[in-house]
């Protein structure tokens, strides 16, 4: 029997970036495939976009919500299927066959989630690796494949500001003996979303740091703030910054009883 998934797409006034993710999705070879759109309101034509291929799409609305993980949540509550992808306005799958290549693998019974590698666009919208590791928190949602039921067990995605760790929140929950790395990779990042600003993801994961104490306030300050400076710094300054600043290659304080 065919493993069935729910691919959901989250937009709200990007009627070009959801046309090209449309077209994406409903190309697919795959076919126990459902399709939910979540708009957030739109006045920009995007609702047009969506009526124009509502015969070809499951189920979808057009509503204000409190923000991305509020329209996420809405598309896992329609959702009916046994495994969730979400594939937000813009973004692409890899190629018309990648959710069959995903399926057709070997994927152990207690394996509940799956992610890959992404690609992203560089400036001549070339297709560019980008490196995915679980255990580092670099993720987003459009590399990643997971079952349903992880809902079911540790809730819903939290609605919170525009400063949000959602994601690390419910990844942080979910047991590493579950996720497993596939080759194929999913899909095609095309950035300039909330993810796109200031290295979320990294910002992310130091804010999660604090929540579970993981890092004090300040520790989590130091560690970006030097994250940032060794980017934009020639090699030779950052031994000197290492030896006055007393951090690490990392970020981390090399005077810390924890290091």
């Amino acid at each position: 029997m065919n493993k069935t998934i729910s691919i959901i797409t989250v937009v709200f006034n990007d009627k070009d970036g959801l046309e090209r993710t449309i077209n994406s999705v409903l190309t697919q070879s795959y076919s126990s495939l459902e399709y939910i759109i979540i708009d957030g309101g739109s006045t920009d034509g995007t609702l047009n976009v969506i009526k124009e291929k509502q015969d070809k799409i499951s189920k979808w609305i057009s509503e204000p919500d409190k923000g991305i993980y509020d329209a996420m949540n809405k598309g896992i509550k329609m959702a009916s299927s046994e495994w969730l992808c979400f594939m937000n306005a813009g973004d692409i799958f890899t190629n018309e066959c990648v959710i069959e290549k995903v399926f057709s693998g070997d994927i152990p019974k207690s394996i509940d989630f799956l992610y890959s590698d992404i690609y992203v666009l560089n400036k001549k919208k070339e297709r560019i690796v980008r490196k995915m590791d679980f255990h580092t928190g670099s993720l987003i949602h459009q590399c990643i494949i997971y079952k349903r039921k992880l809902h079911d067990v540790h809730g819903l995605y939290v609605v919170t500001p525009k400063i949000i760790i959602s994601d690390f929140i419910f990844f942080a929950q979910i047991p590493e003996e579950s996720v497993m790395k596939i080759t194929p990779i999913i899909a095609v990042f095309e950035g300039g979303g909330i993810s796109q600003q200031g290295n979320w993801a990294q910002q992310q994961a130091y804010c999660l740091d604090v929540v579970f104490r993981r890092r004090t306030f300040w520790g989590m300050v130091t560690a970006y703030t030097w994250k940032r400076l060794k980017a934009l710094m020639p090699s030779e300054k950052k031994d000197f910054i290492k030896r006055h600043l007393g951090l690490d290659y990392k970020g981390n304080d090399i005077n810390s009883s924890n290091h």
